[in-house]
This record gives C-alpha cells, sequence and structure tokens, in this order.
C-alpha cells in the first residue's frame, strides 16, 4: 500500500478496504489474518501536508510565550564517541571556554558509507519557510555567536517522530555539553525544548529526564502495538511481528533494528516520506527473496 504524498489518506475502514490493504493481510496465515487486519486498522498515516501544517502550528501555538528570538534545530543523528555524542558547538581552549562559530549543519550523514538524507531534509526545509516568513522570531540554526548578538530566548529542537527519544536526548545533550548553553540556562537566558508532529509516551518521557528540562509537544501521541491494544494482545502483536518479520537475521537486526523497530517501540504510523526506523518491519520493509515480502507502506 505503498502512499501518495498529495492523495487524502482515506479513513480506517476504507483502507482495510482497499485492495493493497487485502494484499498485504493475504500473506499472513489464515489464523494470522485476524490480527493483522487490527493492527492495520490501527495505524496512523501522515500526509505531507497534515505534517507541514500540524508541526508549524505546533511551533507557533508555543513561540507566544517565548520573549525572543527562538532557535530552531532539526534534529539529527549525531557523531558521536562510545556512546556520548560530540559537542553541537566549537569553544575556546583554556580554563574559561566560551562558545564560538556558527552552528551545526541542518543536514550531515554521520557515516559516510551511508550519505542519505532522512526526514531531517524536511524538517530543515520547514525551518527554512518559518524563519524566511518570521526573521525577528526564528533563528535557522544559529550558532553561539548569532544566539548572543539576537538574544536567543529558546533553543528548540524540530522532528517529525519520537519514538525511543535517543535521537532527540543525544541533540540536546551534544548542546548541554557546552559551558556556555549550561550558562545561559542557569541564567535563565535561554529555554529548551523537542517538538514534534508524534511522539510515544516511552520517549516523552526519556526527554523529560534531560537535565536541560526541556518543554516536550506534539501534535499528537503516537500509537504502538502496546498503547493501541491491551497487554495479552500487544504480546500476540509483537509476536506476529518477529513471525514474518522480512529482514530476519540479517546486519539490522545485528545493528539493533529488531522486528518490532528501533528500541522495540511497535510505532503504528507512518509518514508520506518514510515510515520511522521505530515501526515495525512487517509495514515498511521487503525482503531479499524471490517472493519478497510486499509492506504495507514504502
Amino acid at each position: 500500500m505503498t502512499a501518495n504524498t498529495n492523495e487524502k489518506v482515506p479513513a480506517k475502514a476504507s483502507i482495510l478496504e482497499s485492495e493493497a490493504a487485502k494484499a498485504w493481510v493475504r500473506q499472513f496465515g489464515l489464523r494470522d489474518q485476524a490480527l493483522a487486519a487490527e493492527m492495520l486498522g490501527n495505524f496512523v498515516f501522515v500526509s505531507r501536508d497534515e505534517f507541514a501544517t500540524g508541526l508549524r502550528d505546533q511551533v507557533m501555538l508555543h513561540a507566544d510565550s517565548v520573549d525572543g528570538p527562538i532557535a530552531l534545530y532539526a534534529e539529527r543523528e549525531m557523531r558521536h564517541r562510545l556512546g556520548v555524542p560530540h559537542r553541537l558547538f566549537k569553544e575556546t581552549r583554556g580554563k574559561v571556554k566560551r562558545a564560538y562559530g556558527v552552528g551545526p549543519a541542518p543536514v550531515k550523514a554521520t557515516k559516510a558509507y551511508q550519505p542519505e538524507v532522512g526526514s531531517e531534509g524536511i524538517v530543515a526545509q520547514l525551518i527554512t519557510d518559518l524563519c524566511r516568513a518570521y526573521p525577528k522570531q526564528f533563528l535557522n540554526h544559529p550558532g553561539p555567536d548569532d544566539i548572543r548578538k539576537k538574544r536567543a530566548r529558546a533553543f528548540w529542537v524540530l522532528t517529525d517522530f519520537v519514538g525511543s527519544g535517543k535521537r532527540a536526548h543525544d541533540y540536546l545533550s551534544a548542546a548541554w555539553k557546552v559551558r556556555s548553553v549550561r550558562s545561559w540556562k542557569s541564567y535563565r537566558f535561554l529555554q529548551f525544548g523537542v517538538l514534534a508532529y508524534a511522539m510515544t509516551q516511552e520517549g516523552k518521557d526519556r526527554i523529560n529526564c534531560h537535565p536541560c528540562r526541556p518543554l516536550t509537544a506534539c501534535v499528537q501521541p503516537c500509537p504502538t502495538i502496546f498503547s493501541a491494544f491491551g497487554r495479552a494482545k500487544a504480546d500476540a502483536c509483537a509476536r506476529l511481528c518477529e513471525r514474518y518479520d522480512p529482514v530476519g537475521s540479517d546486519s539490522d537486526s545485528v545493528q539493533g533494528n529488531p522486528a518490532l523497530g528501533y528500541g522495540s517501540v511497535g510505532a503504528l504510523l507512518a509518514f508520506a516520506h518514510g515510515a520511522p526506523n521505530n515501526t515495525p518491519r512487517i509495514f515498511h520493509k521487503t525482503s531479499k527473496q524471490a517472493k519478497g515480502w510486499i509492506p504495507a507502506y514504502a
């Protein structure tokens, strides 16, 4: 059921009645088809327009409470060493360290062999549009020099989706490693936030535990197999995802992407620009076999 980014997505009932949905469900054994259809019925698809309008409105809603310019950053994977993210900004050497220079690139591959751009590219474009429309209110990925010069009063990380919360938490930690940033927060010059279109409760809780005490807000909570179903049925869904996992024991599994998605989140959501890696792989992955698995959302 490959999504058309410009079409209005039909209601759940009509999705289940579509030929593409029926074909996806028929890939399961007869005894598993009812549960597979129920999972698909709880799945949320967000069109490109819904995403852009929803996240933009969320930013504007919370911007009213900030007395000064807001620095906007597109969440992306940070370079790290031994699991600890690198500093977001450069610092001077010596006893007294002072942040300086320009801000981080909105889009940057962390691996030379994996240069593709993820959802951060779409979020970065949204930030550009906001900054062009409201140049005095928003700053586009500013560095320490611009934060001081323009007296930014908020540091917000924007993203399409918060699943496990790790990437957003790491981005905040990359900024928090900079002494000037901690000083700005200590003197109440700068407040922090993570704004997403969709967010799981697990991800929200993880971000809320960050020492910068950020605002967390989203357009809508993200359904997962664990929030959409009771314990027994959620466990059955998890087993179903594992049995029909189209990837199986290949390199993705070694890198920590289980059948339920990264962090075993089991998100039941996809965007027009793609499904988060926290989504069960039966919904968005193909297999390498001759008669391979057909995903619901490609």
